[in-house]
């Protein structure tokens, strides 16, 4: 009696959330789910047969899905295919776990070299993300777990990832995300930003001071992939009169910047 107790509250628990479905969206995923290595190009009578959907409903949905670059129509057979959006999306998963597994044990020995917070980092829907991250022996408090997303222009990883963005998509995130103070050094002036990215790609990496936490430095570089885009950047945060102190910056901006240069050439890149 009790185990059936449980068991038709769990089921109208989970009718209970089931209300809450978006049925327009739950149709639209549907079609997606039509195409298949098997199934990859389907004419629309084909999704009404599949989805069990009418003509009039799909032809909306595939028309929404086509205009935001999900599904594309074959102009002479009128079939559709996914479209190069889902392909994109794809790919930034694909490279994230991808790059996640390569920085593995690279991330862990420059750790281990420097003693310091060091994290991996990425690009997703115009924001950085942390995907990655070691924790250093010091006291260095930073908001950082995995999975977490800032704007792109925080820190030594945003600042790194963002220098190697096109002008006009660096432009429009900074309409999206405009340049914050995260603390009495951050840089708030577009000008001034644009020259410190523009240094940022001469000399292969960034050396930031205060800029995001007060009492730390970052020193952060790119990582590549086959492909040479840059697709994350790893650095590490340290106590700032750790940095300022004897040979540290030279020791640790190499080691980041070789750091880096190892996971690339495993990611497939070729350095020319």
């Amino acid at each position: 009696m009790v185990i059936e107790t449980w068991f038709r509250k769990m089921h109208e628990k989970i009718e209970h959330k089931q209300i809450y479905r978006v049925k327009s969206l739950d149709r639209a995923l549907h079609i997606l789910d039509c195409f298949s290595f098997q199934k990859r190009d389907i004419s629309l009578t084909e999704i009404c047969q599949i989805t069990s959907l009418n003509k009039t409903t799909v032809k909306r949905l595939v028309s929404t899905l086509t205009s935001w670059g999900y599904l594309r129509q074959d102009a002479e057979s009128k079939r559709y295919q996914l479209g190069l959006r889902v392909f994109e999306l794809g790919s930034i998963v694909f490279s994230s776990f991808s790059l996640r597994k390569v920085a593995a044990f690279y991330m862990s020995h420059l750790q281990q070299m420097t003693g310091n917070l060091t994290l991996l980092g990425t690009i997703m829907d115009d924001q950085l993300v942390y995907i990655d991250k070691r924790e250093g022996t010091g006291k260095i408090q930073i908001s950082s777990d995995i999975g977490w997303r800032r704007p792109l222009h925080f820190g030594m990883l945003g600042m790194v990832l963002m220098a190697y963005l096109s002008p006009d998509r660096k432009r429009k995130i900074l309409e999206k995300y405009p340049l914050t103070a995260h603390t009495r050094y951050s840089i708030t002036d577009q000008d001034a930003f644009s020259l410190r990215l523009g240094k940022i790609r001469e000399q292969g990496y960034v050396l930031e001071r205060e800029e995001a936490v007060e009492g730390t430095a970052g020193i952060a570089a790119p990582i590549r992939d086959y492909s040479r885009q840059v697709v994350g950047a790893l650095g590490i945060a340290s106590p700032i009169n750790q940095i300022d102190s004897g040979e540290n910056e030279k020791k640790f901006i190499d080691l980041v910047k070789n750091t880096c240069e190892e996971i690339s050439s495993n990611m497939g890149y070729l350095k020319v």
